[in-house]
Protein backbone atom coordinates (compact mmCIF):
# COMPACT_ATOMS: atom_id res chain seq x y z
CA UNK A 1 0.00 0.00 0.00
CA UNK A 2 2.83 2.37 0.89
CA UNK A 3 4.59 1.73 -2.41
CA UNK A 4 1.36 2.42 -4.31
CA UNK A 5 0.95 5.76 -2.49
CA UNK A 6 4.50 6.84 -3.36
CA UNK A 7 3.95 5.93 -7.01
CA UNK A 8 0.70 7.93 -6.98
CA UNK A 9 2.47 11.04 -5.67
CA UNK A 10 5.23 10.64 -8.24
CA UNK A 11 2.65 10.32 -10.99
CA UNK A 12 0.91 13.54 -9.88
CA UNK A 13 4.27 15.32 -9.83
CA UNK A 14 5.03 14.22 -13.37
CA UNK A 15 1.63 15.48 -14.48
CA UNK A 16 2.36 18.93 -12.96
CA UNK A 17 0.45 18.56 -9.73
CA UNK A 18 1.86 19.00 -6.25
CA UNK A 19 0.42 18.59 -2.78
CA UNK A 20 -0.92 21.84 -1.34
CA UNK A 21 1.27 23.42 1.36
CA UNK A 22 0.51 26.14 3.87
CA UNK A 23 4.21 26.81 4.49
CA UNK A 24 5.56 30.23 3.56
CA UNK A 25 9.22 31.19 3.93
CA UNK A 26 10.20 34.81 4.55
CA UNK A 27 13.52 36.56 4.97
CA UNK A 28 14.08 37.51 8.61
CA UNK A 29 16.34 40.10 10.22
CA UNK A 30 16.74 43.64 11.56
CA UNK A 31 19.03 46.56 10.73
CA UNK A 32 20.15 49.71 12.55
CA UNK A 33 22.89 51.82 11.03
CA UNK A 34 24.21 55.34 11.62
CA UNK A 35 26.16 57.20 8.97
CA UNK A 36 25.98 60.16 6.63
CA UNK A 37 24.04 61.04 3.50
CA UNK A 38 21.67 58.05 3.66
CA UNK A 39 18.94 60.12 1.98
CA UNK A 40 21.07 60.15 -1.19
CA UNK A 41 23.26 57.05 -0.96
CA UNK A 42 21.75 53.55 -0.71
CA UNK A 43 22.80 51.07 1.98
CA UNK A 44 23.23 47.39 1.09
CA UNK A 45 21.43 44.88 3.32
CA UNK A 46 21.69 41.19 2.46
CA UNK A 47 19.80 38.83 4.78
CA UNK A 48 20.79 35.15 4.94
CA UNK A 49 18.26 34.07 7.58
CA UNK A 50 14.72 32.90 6.87
CA UNK A 51 11.65 32.09 8.93
CA UNK A 52 9.04 29.48 7.95
CA UNK A 53 5.31 29.84 8.58
CA UNK A 54 3.68 26.44 8.91
CA UNK A 55 0.26 27.96 8.35
CA UNK A 56 0.32 31.21 6.41
CA UNK A 57 -3.38 31.94 6.75
CA UNK A 58 -3.64 35.63 7.63
CA UNK A 59 0.15 36.04 7.67
CA UNK A 60 2.55 37.51 5.12
CA UNK A 61 6.19 38.41 4.62
CA UNK A 62 7.14 41.99 5.41
CA UNK A 63 10.03 44.39 5.01
CA UNK A 64 10.18 47.92 6.41
CA UNK A 65 12.76 50.69 6.11
CA UNK A 66 12.72 53.94 8.11
CA UNK A 67 15.13 56.74 7.15
CA UNK A 68 15.97 59.85 9.19
CA UNK A 69 18.61 62.35 8.02
CA UNK A 70 19.31 65.53 10.01
CA UNK A 71 22.06 66.75 7.68
CA UNK A 72 25.26 65.93 9.49
CA UNK A 73 24.11 62.45 10.49
CA UNK A 74 21.73 59.79 9.14
CA UNK A 75 19.96 56.75 10.52
CA UNK A 76 18.44 53.78 8.69
CA UNK A 77 16.27 51.21 10.45
CA UNK A 78 15.18 48.01 8.74
CA UNK A 79 13.20 44.91 9.57
CA UNK A 80 12.24 41.76 7.67
CA UNK A 81 10.02 38.93 8.86
CA UNK A 82 6.31 38.21 9.12
CA UNK A 83 3.24 40.36 9.64
CA UNK A 84 -0.39 39.70 10.50
CA UNK A 85 -1.57 42.97 9.01
CA UNK A 86 -4.06 42.05 6.24
CA UNK A 87 -3.57 43.16 2.65
CA UNK A 88 -0.59 43.37 0.33
CA UNK A 89 1.23 46.73 0.42
CA UNK A 90 4.19 48.22 -1.39
CA UNK A 91 4.62 51.94 -0.83
CA UNK A 92 7.00 54.75 0.02
CA UNK A 93 6.01 57.63 2.33
CA UNK A 94 8.03 60.82 2.54
CA UNK A 95 7.07 62.47 5.81
CA UNK A 96 9.55 65.33 5.57
CA UNK A 97 11.28 66.03 2.23
CA UNK A 98 13.43 68.84 3.64
CA UNK A 99 14.87 71.39 3.69
CA UNK A 100 16.35 70.44 7.02
CA UNK A 101 15.44 67.03 8.41
CA UNK A 102 14.49 64.32 5.91
CA UNK A 103 12.31 61.39 7.01
CA UNK A 104 10.77 58.65 4.88
CA UNK A 105 9.73 54.99 4.97
CA UNK A 106 9.34 51.98 2.68
CA UNK A 107 6.81 49.25 3.53
CA UNK A 108 6.29 45.99 1.63
CA UNK A 109 3.82 43.24 2.66
CA UNK A 110 3.64 40.24 0.31
CA UNK A 111 2.47 36.61 0.31
CA UNK A 112 4.80 34.65 -1.98
CA UNK A 113 7.92 32.67 -1.19
CA UNK A 114 10.80 34.88 0.05
CA UNK A 115 9.17 37.94 -1.52
CA UNK A 116 10.59 40.38 1.08
CA UNK A 117 13.92 40.32 -0.73
CA UNK A 118 15.04 43.95 -1.11
CA UNK A 119 18.84 43.93 -1.01
CA UNK A 120 19.37 47.64 -0.30
CA UNK A 121 17.62 50.88 0.61
CA UNK A 122 17.47 51.80 -3.08
CA UNK A 123 13.83 50.59 -3.01
CA UNK A 124 13.20 53.61 -0.76
CA UNK A 125 15.53 56.16 -2.35
CA UNK A 126 14.35 55.48 -5.90
CA UNK A 127 10.84 56.60 -4.95
CA UNK A 128 11.74 59.64 -2.83
CA UNK A 129 11.38 63.20 -4.05
CA UNK A 130 13.29 65.65 -1.86
CA UNK A 131 12.95 69.41 -1.66
CA UNK A 132 15.56 71.37 -3.59
CA UNK A 133 14.75 74.60 -1.73
CA UNK A 134 17.59 75.60 0.59
CA UNK A 135 17.58 79.38 1.02
CA UNK A 136 19.44 80.24 4.25
CA UNK A 137 17.46 81.70 7.13
CA UNK A 138 18.42 83.54 10.32
CA UNK A 139 17.71 80.89 12.97
CA UNK A 140 20.34 78.64 14.52
CA UNK A 141 19.29 75.28 15.96
CA UNK A 142 21.05 72.35 17.66
CA UNK A 143 21.51 69.36 15.39
CA UNK A 144 21.88 65.82 16.71
CA UNK A 145 20.83 62.25 15.90
CA UNK A 146 21.82 59.64 18.46
CA UNK A 147 20.54 57.30 21.15
CA UNK A 148 18.14 58.84 23.67
CA UNK A 149 19.99 60.88 26.27
CA UNK A 150 23.03 61.48 24.07
CA UNK A 151 21.73 64.69 22.50
CA UNK A 152 22.29 67.60 24.88
CA UNK A 153 23.76 71.04 25.14
CA UNK A 154 26.93 69.91 23.41
CA UNK A 155 25.02 69.39 20.15
CA UNK A 156 26.38 71.28 17.17
CA UNK A 157 24.37 74.31 16.07
CA UNK A 158 23.66 75.12 12.46
CA UNK A 159 22.07 77.97 10.53
CA UNK A 160 18.73 76.58 9.39
CA UNK A 161 17.14 77.08 5.97
CA UNK A 162 14.44 79.71 5.61
CA UNK A 163 10.90 78.64 6.57
CA UNK A 164 12.16 76.00 9.00
CA UNK A 165 12.09 75.91 12.80
CA UNK A 166 14.02 74.20 15.55
CA UNK A 167 12.75 70.71 16.32
CA UNK A 168 13.58 68.18 19.03
CA UNK A 169 12.00 64.84 19.78
CA UNK A 170 12.47 61.53 21.55
CA UNK A 171 11.56 58.72 19.14
CA UNK A 172 10.76 55.25 20.49
CA UNK A 173 10.87 52.31 18.06
CA UNK A 174 9.60 48.81 18.86
CA UNK A 175 8.82 45.70 16.83
CA UNK A 176 10.41 43.69 14.06
CA UNK A 177 13.41 42.86 16.21
CA UNK A 178 13.99 46.52 17.13
CA UNK A 179 13.58 48.11 20.57
CA UNK A 180 15.41 51.42 20.94
CA UNK A 181 14.89 55.17 21.50
CA UNK A 182 16.60 58.05 19.74
CA UNK A 183 17.07 61.77 20.29
CA UNK A 184 16.54 63.88 17.17
CA UNK A 185 17.38 67.61 16.97
CA UNK A 186 17.41 69.68 13.82
CA UNK A 187 15.60 72.07 11.48
CA UNK A 188 12.09 71.10 10.41
CA UNK A 189 9.67 72.67 7.94
CA UNK A 190 7.73 75.35 9.84
CA UNK A 191 4.37 73.92 8.76
CA UNK A 192 5.07 70.56 10.43
CA UNK A 193 4.52 69.70 14.09
CA UNK A 194 5.72 66.09 14.02
CA UNK A 195 8.57 64.59 12.04
CA UNK A 196 6.66 61.38 11.23
CA UNK A 197 3.18 62.91 10.93
CA UNK A 198 2.26 61.64 14.43
CA UNK A 199 2.11 58.05 13.13
CA UNK A 200 1.80 55.17 15.62
CA UNK A 201 3.02 52.45 13.27
CA UNK A 202 5.17 52.27 10.17
CA UNK A 203 5.06 48.85 8.56
CA UNK A 204 5.93 46.24 11.17
CA UNK A 205 7.29 48.70 13.77
CA UNK A 206 5.52 50.75 16.41
CA UNK A 207 6.75 54.29 16.96
CA UNK A 208 6.18 56.96 19.59
CA UNK A 209 7.29 60.50 18.86
CA UNK A 210 7.53 62.68 22.00
CA UNK A 211 8.34 66.35 21.45
CA UNK A 212 11.07 67.70 23.72
CA UNK A 213 9.66 71.01 24.94
CA UNK A 214 12.27 71.49 27.68
CA UNK A 215 15.16 71.76 25.23
CA UNK A 216 16.38 75.27 24.42
CA UNK A 217 15.84 75.21 20.71
CA UNK A 218 16.17 78.49 18.90
CA UNK A 219 18.90 81.09 18.75
CA UNK A 220 18.23 83.81 16.19
CA UNK A 221 21.21 85.32 14.47
CA UNK A 222 21.36 89.11 14.92
CA UNK A 223 22.31 90.51 11.55
CA UNK A 224 23.72 94.08 11.61
CA UNK A 225 20.45 95.83 10.67
CA UNK A 226 18.47 93.95 13.33
CA UNK A 227 21.16 94.58 15.93
CA UNK A 228 21.22 98.33 15.28
CA UNK A 229 17.43 98.57 15.45
CA UNK A 230 17.41 96.72 18.76
CA UNK A 231 20.15 99.00 20.22
CA UNK A 232 18.38 102.25 19.22
CA UNK A 233 15.12 100.92 20.63
CA UNK A 234 16.77 100.11 23.95
CA UNK A 235 18.43 103.57 24.09
CA UNK A 236 15.08 105.29 23.50
CA UNK A 237 13.50 103.23 26.28
CA UNK A 238 16.27 104.14 28.69
CA UNK A 239 15.93 107.91 27.97
CA UNK A 240 12.15 107.80 28.24
CA UNK A 241 12.14 106.03 31.61
CA UNK A 242 15.34 107.65 32.98
CA UNK A 243 16.77 104.19 33.49
CA UNK A 244 20.51 103.80 33.88
CA UNK A 245 21.66 101.41 31.12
Amino acid sequence: MGACRIQYVLLLSLLGFCPCSDTLNCQDGSLMKFGQNFSKTSIEWIVDRTIALESNKGKMCQETFLLIDVGEKSLILGTKGITTVPGKIKKTDVFSPGPGIVSASYVHFCDTELCNNARSTSVLLNNMKLSEYNEPGTTKCPVCLDFKGSCGRKSNHTLCPKDTKCYATSLGVNGGGLSVSFGIFGCLNSSYTYLLNNRNTIGAIRIKETLESHVTLSSHVLVPSILLTWMFGLLALCLQRSVLC
